[in-house]
């Protein structure tokens, strides 16, 4: 009886040994048992295989001389020397380590000591897990969540620092960023701004029919808008008009977009506009009524200058007056001509130069001389100073060809009026082909009013005048600057 009750014992002893080695192999993580001297008594499976050792070199042998030494570290020391002996217990206890042939390893050690019945011997179960590579991970995650929060704090400096109100969207378009001038404008706070969807901000004061055409059809068609612009009604701001600049960013992967959306009030801008438009409308009513008493005072003028010369007996206070009325006429025509064109801008001088002689020669040739009057060149446009300018350089040189190159009336005579430009240089020539002068003066005999009002209008124009004349008739030219031009001659 005693000798089966001992090898009952001896049979349960080592069922108890199988059972414990199973259930250590069994553990995914390294598991060592040792004993009250740190000596292995039991090591799993895992163990073999992470350190890459055998049963032989392991077993019966002291933890610290494994290995040829490489289990000797200090803080496993302090773990299995003074703290499991005083507590019994650690959990999650990491040491760092280099491994011969595995390099450094973070191990996260949880130790129990355990008693036998009768207290005398004692056990250290010691579970070992790598967590090397999940400590890489984490590292590489605070990394990436720096990078994040830097690129955050980035994107919201930049968009506090635009001075329009600015809104960054999610795809279900929620404010994921607002700037400080959007708060500041719209008198919301980042409370309740952040987080929620733009058409529930400020009680739905955002929920705009246009703003929802931009965001829900036009940006997802387009991706992008500019000056898009709406007008809404906003509790305590008013009416406001709004520009707005939309563009969608898609991320890396293509599957979550944002919506940028930039926000102009320019409300006061408009109302500018419009006072400017209303003043510019008064300004055009003002200078029509101008422009029309003008010409008025001028017929007038004129029509005494006329009469005072009817009436003269004196024939050369005749030929003075009847001259002071052609230039009355020909500045009327000028006038004529510049308000007919619009001249409160640029001016094309091609169409205005046809339109002021066949005005001359209406009131100055008629039908009583076979003398044509013609406008050549390729033209260009000019100010309407310089316009006026022209227009009444050209009134002086076809009244002095019409009056001293051809002396008799019956004569048939050409009179050519070119104006050519390159950029900012222009040449304006008035030929004829009268009896022709000496060079350095205009067809008349000597240099007279008219010769000094052609060379003071030059000078206001920064040109240089010159004049060629011979047999074949006379040419009078004013040049900004210098271009070759082909050469006008009248037949």
């Amino acid at each position: 009886m005693q000798l089966t009750g001992i090898r009952e014992q001896s049979t349960a002893i080592a069922d108890a040994r199988a059972l414990a080695q199973g259930i250590v192999d069994t553990v995914r993580e390294p598991v060592l048992v040792l004993d009250e001297e740190l000596r292995v008594i039991a090591a799993s499976r895992s163990f073999y295989s992470a350190f890459k050792v055998g049963a032989e070199d392991t077993q019966g042998r002291l933890l610290y001389a494994l290995g040829d030494g490489q289990w000797d570290i200090p803080k496993l020391r302090v773990l299995l020397e003074n703290i499991i002996p005083e507590h019994g217990v650690m959990e999650g206890y990491e040491v760092e380590h280099e491994f011969p042939d595995l390099g450094q390893r973070t191990m996260r050690l949880n130790a129990r000591q355990v008693f036998y019945k009768g207290g005398a011997n004692r056990t250290i179960l010691l579970g070992i897990e790598d967590v090397t590579g999940q400590r890489i991970l984490e590292r590489e995650k605070d990394e990436l969540l720096r990078q994040v929060e830097e690129a955050r704090v980035f994107a919201q400096a930049i968009v506090d620092t635009v001075r329009e109100p600015f809104l960054v969207l999610d795809q279900d378009l929620r404010v994921l960023v607002a700037s400080r001038s959007f708060y500041s404008a719209f008198k919301v706070s980042p409370g309740d701004t952040q987080g929620r969807p733009l058409y529930a901000l400020g009680d739905g004061q955002w929920d705009i029919p246009g703003l929802r055409l931009l965001l829900e059809k036009i940006i997802p068609e387009r991706g992008v808008m500019e000056d898009y612009e709406v007008k809404h009604e906003f509790p305590g701001l008013g009416q406001r008009t709004m520009l707005l600049n939309a563009r969608k960013v898609f991320d890396e992967g293509g599957h979550n977009t944002t919506i940028l959306l930039g926000i102009a009030d320019v409300t006061g801008q408009r109302v500018l506009e419009r006072e400017k438009e209303e003043l510019l409308r008064q300004k055009g009513v003002l200078l029509e009524e101008l422009q029309h008493r003008v010409a008025n005072s001028l017929q007038i003028i004129a029509s005494i200058l006329l009469m005072k010369a009817r009436a003269v007996q004196s024939e050369e206070t005749r030929l003075h007056l009847q001259d002071a009325h052609q230039r009355v006429m020909s500045v009327a025509a000028v006038q004529k001509q510049l308000y007919a064109t619009e001249a409160t801008g640029s001016v094309e001088v091609a169409p205005y130069l046809v339109k002021l002689c066949a005005s001359l020669a209406t009131s100055m040739i008629g039908d009583t001389r076979p003398i044509s009057l013609k406008v050549v060149g390729e033209g260009g446009s000019a100010s309407s100073r310089q316009a006026e300018s022209l227009g009444l350089i050209v009134t002086e040189l076809v009244m002095n060809a019409l009056k001293h190159a051809f002396p008799e009336a019956k004569a048939k005579g050409q009179i050519i009026v070119a104006y050519d430009r390159a950029g900012p240089n222009w040449k304006l020539s008035v030929s004829d082909n009268g009896i022709g002068k000496p060079d350095g003066v205009f067809a008349q005999g000597k240099s007279g009013l008219g010769t000094g009002i052609v060379k003071a209008l030059s000078q206001q124009l920064d040109a240089q005048v010159d004049t060629s004349a011979g047999p074949g008739g006379t040419t009078v030219s004013i040049t900004h600057a210098t271009f070759p031009t082909k050469a006008v001659h009248a037949a």
